[in-house]
């Protein structure tokens, strides 16, 4: 099949990192029409949306819109929350948008394609512990991290008045929960007032736990050890072994009968398939709810279908578990069906794909960033300082100009660079 033009229709679920970074850089084929699909309005980096959360993103690029991209790089964006595929018809079913009043809005929509990739991401499981619904923050959308920023601003002004530190107790020590506590104790800074005597005042206590024996587990010790440091510099409290049983308006509980006091509770344990994925189809999915896929990313079940991102579980040849749900594997995969897409659609035979681990990058606001990189040998290495603050900062520029084009990123990036409008969301006072 192909659109009244004879292109090949591709359709991509899901503006993410990887699934926009692919529609950008698909839309320049001239035999190819190319579709994404998203729920929301506008892309952020969710590398960064612990950011969003603390409020100290500090770039103008950080949010874009799905509208004025697919305008810019000439992808059709189609806004909507997909419910099914239609393995049969090879479409892609849209719920009907609902209005306030709870009636139809827009009605049920289906987008046709000839080849369809997954990217619908990945999520923040509650592994069943009881409160984390009701009483706790996951920091899955841009929605998430709002609602964080606005309970920490009305905690952190109740302990400028009263005196009494706001407590922020985050569940998990991987990349999103560490990262989170620095930034968060970056922007305490601002609710201190203009005086030296205010600023050495506490508003602040931060206290990581984890349930493994040591933080930020299958990282390499080297990094470990910068990252205990670091913490231990901001004044962030880790606490390991910690297995949480329930959490509730004010606590964080552990199975051992200890308490943590908290104004605010962040489950930040592990990543999972988007649970959209087990009634999105027929297709074969791991424990962890991701889809199966073969070496080329295409699903196990439909060859049409292909799956990249932390919606996939992709087993490397050796390997004895899936590639991590990180954007630098999603980038890679997007780079790699770039290349691959249209060859597909043409009937040619394609090349598998090869993932490259390029190392690990933990921002720790005002302590800095540190990381491993290499070229998934032996001889990775241990950077910090500047260097490694570069080289976490990069790694959004290089998304940024996948997504926007090397010209219009390049111009884009250098008025973000000096843009009047930067600044953490949260500065009240001088930094």
């Amino acid at each position: 099949m192909a659109d009244e033009a004879g292109r090949k229709r591709i359709v991509i679920l899901g503006g993410g990192s990887g699934g926009l970074e692919l529609a950008s850089q698909l839309a320049g084929h001239a035999a190819l029409d190319v579709a994404l699909v998203d729920r929301e309005l506008s892309h952020l980096w969710k590398p960064r949306l612990h950011e969003f959360a603390a409020g100290t993103v500090n770039s103008s690029l950080a949010e874009m819109s799905f509208y004025m991209l697919g305008q810019l790089r000439g992808f059709r964006f189609e806004q909507g929350t997909v419910s099914a595929i239609d393995h049969e018809r090879r479409e892609v079913v849209l719920a009907a948008i609902l209005g306030e009043d709870g009636t139809v809005a827009a009605r049920e929509r289906r987008v046709p394609y000839d080849l369809c990739v997954v990217a619908l991401g990945g999520v923040v499981p509650d592994f069943g512990t009881t409160g984390v619904e009701e009483f706790a923050v996951r920091l899955d959308t841009k929605a998430d991290a709002d609602r964080f920023r606005d309970r920490f601003i009305a905690a952190m002004i109740e302990a400028r008045e009263t005196g009494e530190p706001a407590e922020v107790v985050i569940v998990g020590s991987g990349a999103t929960g560490t990262e989170l506590a620095a930034h968060l104790r970056r922007s305490e800074r601002g609710f201190f007032e203009q005086n030296k005597a205010e600023r050495r005042r506490k508003l602040l206590g931060i206290t990581i736990l984890e349930a493994a024996p040591e933080i930020m587990p299958g990282a390499e010790p080297e990094l470990r050890q910068q990252l205990i440091e670091r913490l231990r510099q901001l004044d962030i409290k880790t606490v390991t072994d910690v297995n949480v049983s329930r959490i509730d308006a004010d606590s964080v509980y552990s199975k051992s009968g200890e308490r943590w006091s908290c104004d605010l509770a962040v489950w930040a344990a592990g990543l999972v398939g988007n649970p959209v994925l087990k009634d999105l189809g027929r297709f074969e999915t791991d424990k962890r709810g991701r889809i199966v896929v073969d070496q080329t990313l295409r699903s196990s079940v439909d060859e049409a279908i292909y799956v990249m991102g932390d919606s996939a579980s992709l087993t490397p040849p050796g390997a004895d578990k899936p590639l991590p749900p990180t954007a630098q594997a999603a980038s890679q995969q997007a780079d790699y069906l770039t290349e691959t897409l249209p060859l597909l659609a043409r009937g040619e035979p394609v090349q598998p794909f090869r993932y490259s681990d390029k190392g690990r990058l933990i921002s720790l606001g005002r302590a800095g960033a540190v990381g491993m990189i290499g070229f998934g040998r032996k001889d990775d290495f241990l950077i910090r300082g500047h260097f490694a603050t570069a080289a976490y900062n990069a790694l959004q520029r290089q998304h940024q100009w996948r997504v926007l084009g090397r010209l219009r990123g390049t111009v884009s990036i250098a008025a973000d660079m000096i843009s009047p409008t930067k600044g953490p969301a949260l500065k009240l006072h001088g930094d």
